[in-house]
């Protein structure tokens, strides 16, 4: 018994620091970010014409950036996080972090990502990292608890990111090139967002208070949120075929994935969608599949 208790204790202390750093961890939104990221190499790669170390770096920058605005998120919606049962055992409002433990790492991260956008990609990618951070945090998130119209702003942020990318190599923001691509994320966000109102459409949040926040679900029936996402959906595929149709993969078998991505991806998610009984984490999967699929092509393209 004795040598048990002894395995026991021992198995505590080492599972202890691992658990508290996964707490940390929860704050960055990591599986966020590194799309954000992902995507700005993506508008780097598509101005530069290239992958590049560069490209590299101003992903990486926009990923620390990303990550110290997502803390900061965390922080802004502590107690707005305690009434959603999806929620309400984060981090923060949980109390397994302390707020000004955040609070640092969301200032050290931010700070560090504008400074090396910078010095990196020079005045006006920084000037839109900044903006891209008013936009999310200031916005964003304190309109959410307020209005439904806070879904603008955030489709906006997650534009912003390849426009970053794109800047940085130099790339002119005027050119049709980039406002497709803007497009095409701005579009993949809607029919995401209304997914998930739809996956936690029975959990959304607990039943005392829930007058005080919007939500869609107030507004439109399942049946209804489902052809929102038939519409945007069926949006964002025909931005995908734009972006092929614009000339932007040279590839013929890259192009023919991206023309089979955008396909399949819409039957799987409206047949998801109005299925019964079906998984609506497919559909959720199916969305960001898509995306990083277009991403990824949109890369290896400029390889060959």
């Amino acid at each position: 018994m004795m040598s048990g208790n002894k395995i026991n204790i021992a198995f505590t202390s080492v599972a202890r620091p691992f658990q508290t750093i996964g707490y940390y961890l929860e704050l960055f939104k990591l599986h966020l970010c590194l799309y954000i990221g992902f995507s700005a190499v993506f508008g780097f790669v598509a101005a530069q014409g290239t992958l590049s170390l560069n490209a590299l770096a101003v992903g990486g920058l926009i990923f620390v950036l990303a990550c110290g605005s997502a803390v900061l998120n965390n922080i802004q919606d502590k107690e707005f996080d305690r009434y959603f049962k999806r929620t309400h055992n984060r981090s923060l409002p949980a109390g397994k972090v302390p707020v000004a433990h955040a609070l640092i790492i969301s200032c050290v991260m931010i700070a560090s990502g504008l400074t090396g956008l910078w010095a990196a990609a020079g005045f006006f990618s920084f000037f839109l990292g900044v903006f891209t951070v008013l936009c999310y945090n200031a916005l964003y998130t304190p309109m959410k608890k307020k209005t439904l119209l806070a879904i603008l702003p955030g489709a906006l942020c997650g534009m912003l990111a390849p426009m970053i990318g794109w800047t940085a190599a130099k790339g002119s923001f005027t050119d049709p090139a980039i406002l497709v691509i803007m497009t095409v994320f701005g579009l993949w966000q809607v029919p995401h967002f209304f997914i998930i109102v739809l996956k936690t459409r029975d959990r959304m949040v607990h039943q005392i208070n829930t007058h005080r926040f919007p939500s869609f679900l107030k507004v439109f029936s399942t049946r209804e949120i489902k052809l929102q996402i038939l519409i945007w959906t069926s949006l964002y595929t025909l931005a995908m075929l734009l972006f092929l149709q614009h000339g932007a993969i040279g590839h013929d078998a890259l192009f023919k994935t991206l023309f089979l991505n955008a396909v399949t991806s819409w039957v799987l998610i409206v047949w998801v969608v109005f299925k019964k009984k079906s998984p609506i984490t497919t559909a959720f999967a199916g969305i960001n599949l898509s995306m990083l699929v277009f991403m990824g092509a949109g890369i290896c393209d400029k390889l060959f």
